[in-house]
């Protein structure tokens, strides 16, 4: 079991990273294989498309080399203002290969918050960990991930018979084309998917730009497929590459029987397990969702594909605030989403860059 206290023989100090450390920093998470969320090029990503500000803590030893890392970036909600580590990522915890480094982090994220007069921080782990009492937890996200292997036929024997395996043989029959790539033309025919799959569940959408960004900052690690019938673009999927993991980041089709029914989804998420098999990726990570997540279809879908599930921990600091944030499940909130899903996308175009930013 992790410690309670941090051992007073051991020197360390807790600060926030400073530009003289950044390749300290760089150097740290790229040994550790830490994902694409702890890098400083992700960092500059959300402070300039979401106007975060990031609170990147280190810890060094007394050689004054960086010992352990917990991203955590200030953002303001709808009525609250927290540290979260980090806007839209799934879990980015603390990462020390030393259990009383990972302790002192977190304590050094309670001054900090403190410090910033926030109402609350919220770490997210991907596994359960013993946190200080001062910490509430909750556990609502899952995690979906698929192990590859060298072989896509091994992958594909692993996969649901009646489900999986059975919507790619209809999709490969079903007049369907695709491609991959990241061009300004595979940019523009993905975005407009997505905003038909953010319009159709309700939620805002995340700023064209930002994915242009992404593309930018990681120019040989995202791959876009897109899927076509009779020439019309009718489903997309926007990959991240890093390290031995193919990220599943973002998806958008065409909401209507007609296409979804010919599994343009289930086409595209099988050539790029084979294109990753190819290339040597270990794992397929879909990302999260709640079981609710677009009334539990987000959540299905992954789990058919997936062959591992993890449930995600998120544990709360409570700072200025008085209980933990509950909005996802507010009477307000739902009413906002049924308006939503009857905007024209054009203004949900417009509107979702100053709307997303409230909902990290």
């Amino acid at each position: 079991m992790p410690p309670t206290a941090i051992p007073k023989t051991m020197n360390y100090k807790y600060m926030i990273l400073s530009e003289s450390d950044t390749e300290k920093y760089t150097e740290f998470i790229t040994r550790c294989c830490a994902p694409f969320e702890y890098t400083l090029l992700w960092k500059d990503l959300l402070e300039k498309h979401f106007s975060f500000h990031g609170f990147y803590l280190v810890c060094k030893d007394e050689h004054n080399l960086i010992q352990g890392v917990l991203p955590l970036f200030k953002a303001q909600g709808v009525g609250s203002s927290r540290l979260v580590s980090t806007p839209y990522a799934i879990y980015t915890g603390p990462v020390s290969e030393k259990e009383d480094i990972k302790l002192g982090l977190i304590n050094f994220a309670q001054d900090v918050a403190q410090k910033e007069n926030v109402d609350y921080v919220e770490i997210r782990e991907k596994f359960p960990y013993t946190y200080p009492s001062q910490f509430s937890s909750r556990s609502k996200v899952f995690n979906f991930s698929l192990h590859l292997s060298s072989n896509p036929e091994d992958v594909w024997k692993k996969l649901p018979k009646s489900s999986v395996r059975w919507g790619v043989k209809k999709a490969e029959k079903s007049g369907l084309t695709w491609t991959s790539g990241n061009s300004q033309n595979d940019v523009d025919n993905f975005y407009s998917l997505f905003l038909q799959t953010r319009k159709f569940r309700g939620v805002p959408a995340y700023p064209y730009h930002y994915f242009k960004g992404i593309i930018n900052s990681f120019p040989e690690k995202v791959k876009i497929y897109t899927a076509f019938y009779e020439s019309k673009p009718v489903a997309s999927i926007f990959l991240i590459y890093f390290h031995q993991e193919v990220r599943y980041a973002f998806a958008g089709a065409i909401h209507y029987p007609k296409f979804l029914q010919l599994q343009p989804y289930h086409l595209l998420i099988w050539e790029s397990i084979k294109d990753a098999c190819q290339k040597g990726y270990e794992v397929y990570n879909f990302g999260g969702a709640t079981i609710d997540t677009n009334a539990g279809g987000l959540y299905e879908f992954k789990k058919k594909w997936a062959d591992t599930i993890v449930e995600v921990h998120s544990y709360f600091y409570l700072v200025k605030a008085k209980d933990l944030p509950s909005l996802e499940s507010s009477f307000a909130l739902k009413v906002a989403s049924h308006i939503w899903k009857k905007l024209p996308l054009v203004v949900i175009d417009k509107l979702s860059p100053y709307i997303i930013k409230k909902f990290v």
